[in-house]
């Protein structure tokens, strides 16, 4: 049998998934460049973007940015993708509804933002919100402010007969 490794957690998990989605850019800009790398020895857009799993339409678009803008061209640009359909200020209102209502499921949390903001999401995209508003999967349950006298008792394992 083997033991589970130590690991020390002074770093947050939440620095790695950062770091992460820095490396991400850097392997995207990478295959880009090993792409265009392909183009020079004389291959066709076809086969070098068919060899790393993506569509002709792809290839043509690396290559028109990199005909227009060199290197810049193969970035991805800082805000690219799409606009979120609540502001922060929507996304800090939310949280407290959460929390104030307590909120446990996908389907209440999706009901609380038609209701209140009019927008509609799909509810994998409501988990996604959920997880980067802070909240996980643990299922809700009461913790009692005050324990029972003999809880100390009722923890003990009853003797054998």
């Amino acid at each position: 049998m083997s033991r589970n490794a130590y690991i020390n957690k002074e770093i947050p998990l939440s620095k790695i998934h950062e770091v992460k989605a820095d490396l991400k850019r850097y392997v995207e800009f990478y295959e880009k460049i090993t792409f265009i790398e392909d183009i020079y020895a004389g291959e066709t857009v076809k086969y070098a973007i068919k060899k790393r799993g993506k569509t002709i339409t792809t290839g043509h678009a690396w290559l028109k940015a990199w005909n227009e803008e060199g290197f810049d061209g193969l970035l991805r640009k800082e805000g690219s993708g799409r606009k979120t359909k609540l502001s922060e200020k929507q996304f800090e209102k939310l949280k407290e509804n959460i929390i104030n209502k307590q909120l446990t499921s996908v389907r209440e949390v999706k009901h609380e933002i038609i209701e209140k903001f009019g927008v509609v999401y799909s509810d994998r995209q409501i988990r996604r919100i959920m997880k980067r508003l802070g909240f996980g999967y643990g299922k809700p349950y009461i913790i009692p402010t005050e324990a029972p006298e003999n809880a100390s008792e009722q923890l003990k394992k009853t003797p054998k007969k």
